[in-house]
């Protein structure tokens, strides 16, 4: 461990030595901090991409910070896993610099989750999902905690909150890493609640680990994020997929159940209205004369969301935020029409048997949200466009007027409120209302009443135009202008980097004939065919037979997996014959299933047997899993995993994205499905000893469209001989491959040279050592 110079800044890395691209990527992360932009940087798997981030960030803070010119590190990942990973690294990070600049730690690090990965409480933390949230607020409301006398609290409430709320907003957390663990742990000791202080820490924290959705989901983002400060270094790391989590941020979708379900929803709140009138009619006027008053209603639900009055929020109830970004909020008075709860909820009805009406209909219909809006404004009578705007906040306030403590059981209300405050809000861009009655894949009559953003850039512009400097990064970015456009934002700095190796630890090859040298596709047409579901089957065969250890195979889609099992099983017994030779798991569409699947994977991988796992692009274990070492020594794809291009939804987005960024159908296309190609990929190359095949098992990966829009880090070892290949020959090439890396590896032998960034610097010149020289030596030892 020791200290690197980057361009003058001193940055404290833990271990022995970087890796070139790891240099390069702290240059180019610098000029972006300094040039006060943003970055668009893709890093091959498995080269320390996230200590590289840390190490500099964290160093860039350390000295900004006291100009208050960088005030904050935002660190966002996918999922809780990789949160933790991130917080590991940082402990390590941490450790290494009180070693190495003799001087203690003086940053507070916190991870943010759900409550149900931070309750304590002995009843509360056993139950799962909505239910912990649902039980947390049953406790912690403040209706209930003014019920009862102070000295009641503790025992008809949560300990843990009323020791916080009492004790814990004037503490500040000492420096140090606080993981999900650690900060159950630290609730335990202190008997304080570990979701309110990681909450309440948020302002506090120089930096922040959390999930995408605490900036990207309007509706959390306004509850946790709007304060941040703009002088914010913001980081979306493994952001490949960072569009879709954009788009799926401000879409809305109302099946009939939902319908339904909100129409009961109305029905319990003109029950719960009308004992309210008798029992607590002051509250009701109250709430009234509040929204007389004339103050924003979302200003009046936000202030619940933030410590007043010496205590921590109103109560544990933390009303969700209104469903669109920050600067869109409605900033006026709630209109005269929807004040009282009784008209408010007479709109809610005839708004819910609109929507009902507009979904139940037997052919499939596209909207524009103006016209859209314009009758459901004549069905419920409504003229003032605020009424919409509002409706979400008001339902919010009138929910908690009435003290209900169970959110979940208004959801689809709720989603009502959500569907036409979106709707209302963003009228002008990048929507559509759409109408789909039949299911796509089972025929039968299930309609949907479908908002679809098909912009992207909606959700993801405050972010941009907020903070100071926003980091895009992933192993799979390439080609890397298409980020940009999708999202509209400017970069300053856009980089991709090589893997340098000792060896070749990546084997790709393109399989485009079975061992009956009929074509492999996955194509539609392709797929009717048992042909195609035998060749695959044949293939995984031979692979199993040369593989030792784990097998990952990736299909584009679960209809088209089962389809090919079903093949399998019911002709030439292909399943026994695998099974014969591995066992085999296969990745459900339900998370619990499919976690158990992956998880008895791994078992039988550490067995000495081997294992194959059969799952699909875009599920959980293209995107959440590694598999290193044993557990994933090739991995195979059945084809391309193109969208489904009859969908929809799709349909509107191709449309919008050729006429609002000249970005055509197929370029799209191809970009995302080899973007979800190459993540695949990446599952079994997580570090620079691990080595692994990657086959690409379809004839249209040959073509140079596809080809090329593979990351470098996979490219580079992608020989012109290895392009066209049978079953037979690839497999040649694959046991000649792991024959190769069975040897002991030569030190320093031969190395892959490191190629110079592709820089593309946009309103900013690039720096002097941009040529990408990094010296003779292939690693860069630190000092």
């Amino acid at each position: 461990m020791g200290i690197v110079d980057i361009d003058g800044l001193q940055v404290v890395f833990p271990y022995a030595s970087l890796y070139p691209e790891q240099l390069a990527y702290m240059r180019e992360l610098k000029h972006a901090l300094d040039s006060g932009g943003h970055a668009l940087l893709e890093m091959p798997s498995g080269t320390g991409k996230t200590i590289t981030l840390l190490s500099l960030i964290t160093a860039y803070l350390s000295t900004r910070g006291a100009d208050k010119s960088v005030r904050k590190f935002v660190y966002c990942t996918r999922t809780v896993e990789e949160m933790q990973k991130v917080m590991d690294e940082m402990k390590i990070l941490v450790a290494s610099r009180e070693k190495e600049l003799e001087l203690p730690n003086d940053l507070v690090t916190v991870g943010l989750a759900s409550r149900r990965h931070l309750c304590i409480h002995d009843t509360v933390s056993r139950m799962e999902g909505s239910a912990v949230d649902n039980g947390c607020r049953a406790l912690t409301s403040s209706w209930v905690r003014e019920s009862v006398e102070d000295d009641e609290r503790i025992a008809m409430s949560c300990k843990y909150f009323e020791n916080y709320d009492r004790e814990g907003l004037d503490s500040v957390l000492s420096p140090g890493v606080y993981n999900l663990v650690d900060l159950r742990i630290y609730g335990e000791r202190r008997q304080w609640c570990p979701y309110f202080l990681a909450r309440h820490s948020v302002m506090m924290a120089n930096i922040l680990v959390y999930s995408y959705h605490y900036l990207l989901d309007p509706k959390v983002a306004g509850i946790v994020s709007s304060e941040l400060p703009p002088e914010s270094i913001i980081v979306f790391d493994e952001a490949h997929n960072i569009d879709n989590v954009c788009i799926e941020a401000l879409s809305v979708d109302l099946e009939e159940r939902t319908i339904r379900g909100a129409l009961r929803n109305i029905t319990q709140l003109n029950s719960v209205i009308y004992r309210a009138k008798e029992a607590a009619e002051e509250r009701l006027r109250g709430e009234y004369h509040r929204l007389v008053s004339g103050i924003p209603i979302a200003e009046l639900n936000a202030a619940a969301n933030h410590p007043h009055n010496g205590h921590v929020f109103s109560g544990g109830e933390e009303i969700p935020a209104a469903p669109v970004l920050p600067n869109d909020i409605l900033k006026e008075a709630v209109p005269d029409s929807i004040r009282k709860a009784e008209e408010f909820v007479q709109f809610l009805d005839k708004l819910t048997r609109f929507l009902e009406k507009r979904a139940d209909t037997p052919t499939v219909t596209q909207e524009q949200p103006i016209p859209f809006l314009k009758q459901i404004g004549q069905a419920c009578r409504v003229d003032d466009k605020k009424v919409f705007l509002a409706t979400y906040d008001r339902l919010i306030s009138l929910l908690k007027t009435v003290q209900v403590a169970s959110w979940s059981d208004f959801k689809p209300l709720l989603q009502v409120g959500d569907f036409i405050t979106v709707l209302s809000t963003y009228e002008k861009e990048g929507m559509a209302v759409i109408t789909e009655p039949y299911n796509d894949f089972t025929g039968d009559y299930e309609p949907v009443l479908r908002l679809a953003c098909l912009d992207a850039s909606l959700a993801i512009r405050w972010v941009m135009t907020h903070f100071r400097t926003v980091v895009i990064t992933s192993g799979t970015l390439s080609p890397l202008d298409t980020y940009p456009r999708m999202l509209n934002f400017p970069v300053v700095v856009s980089a991709s980097f090589n893997m340098s190796l000792e060896r070749r630890c990546v084997c790709p090859l393109i399989m485009t004939r079975g061992s009956d040298q009929l074509s492999l596709s996955s194509k539609y047409d392709n797929r009717q065919t048992s042909d195609t579901s035998r060749n695959y089957g044949h293939a995984l065969i031979a692979l199993a037979g040369s593989v030792p250890d784990g097998i990952v195979v990736f299909f584009v889609s679960y209809v088209f997996m089962h389809q090919v099992v079903k093949v399998w099983s019911e002709e030439g017994n292909l399943l026994d014959e695998l099974r014969r030779l591995k066992l085999v798991f296969v990745e459900t569409q339900d998370p619990v299933e499919a976690s158990l699947a992956i998880q008895n994977y791994k078992v039988a991988c550490d067995s000495g047997r081997g294992a194959i796992l059969l799952s699909v692009a875009r599920g959980r274990a293209a995107e959440g899993i590694d598999f290193d070492g044993q557990y994933g020594r090739a991995v195979i794809l059945f084809g391309v995993p193109f969208q489904y291009t009859e969908s929809r939804v799709l349909k509107a987005r191709l449309r919008f994205l050729a006429e609002k960024y000249q970005i055509q159908e197929d370029d799209f296309l191809v970009f995302d499905a080899m973007r979800q190609a190459a993540q695949c990929a990446g599952r079994v190359i997580r570090n620079k000893n691990d080595y692994g095949a990657v086959i690409f098992a379809d004839k249209r990966f040959v073509r140079a469209k596809l080809r090329n829009k593979l990351p470098k880090w996979i490219a580079q070892f992608l020989r012109a001989e290895l392009l066209d290949l049978d079953v037979g020959t690839a497999m040649i090439e694959v046991r000649a491959f792991l024959l190769e890396m069975a040897q002991p590896s030569t030190a320093k032998a031969r190395v892959e040279e490191l190629e110079a960034p592709q820089y593309e610097y946009l309103g900013a010149a690039p720096p002097a050592d941009s040529q990408g020289q990094m010296g003779e030596e292939n690693e860069v030892l630190v000092k």
